[in-house]
């Protein structure tokens, strides 16, 4: 299954310069919960702006330009590439990975396109930043999740394509 998980502010940003323009540990935990142990595919600067790979997770980094390497990161040239590599190595792996395409902004935009289910933070309050999250249909998902947290200020959604 192929995921996007993403923090999205009220105005639809999602990163500042590189960076994430908030701090909530409650939403790093969520995102460590969903990911471990699986595959993660990111582009270029989210992985620099992450500065090494996730640890207990295979990562994948769509990037034109860089070749890293190492024990859990591989570079491919274009998201349908990284798609291809992740499904060899869920497969490798006994098939019971999931895919999480991790950001920036144009992996979740071409991402929207082959993604079976959606997790999204979203925060309550507009955030300064020059990275947005792409417009999707909400008609296309389902919510099958969601967990509202006043305290926080956010919402944790899961939203699932119809008619897979």
């Amino acid at each position: 299954m192929i995921n996007i998980v993403a923090a999205v502010a009220a105005n639809g940003v999602i990163g500042s310069n590189g960076k994430i323009p908030w701090d909530i540990p409650e939403d790093r935990a969520f995102f460590r919960k969903l990911t471990k142990g699986n595959i993660c595919i990111m582009g270029t600067r989210t992985y620099e702006s992450i500065g090494r790979p996730l640890p207990d997770r295979i990562n994948i980094v769509v990037s034109s330009s860089q070749s890293l390497f190492s024990r859990n990161l591989r570079t491919v040239k274009s998201l349908d590439e990284a798609v291809k590599l992740a499904q060899k190595c869920a497969e490798q792996c006994g098939g019971d990975m999931e895919i999480y395409l991790c950001g920036g902004k144009r992996i979740y935009a071409e991402g929207l396109e082959i993604a079976d289910r959606i997790y999204l933070t979203e925060l309550d309050r507009p955030y300064e930043g020059n990275a947005f999250f792409p417009e999707f249909d909400k008609s296309k998902y389902e919510l099958v999740q969601h967990e509202r947290r006043d305290d926080l200020g956010l919402s944790f959604s899961v939203y699932e394509k119809k008619n897979k």
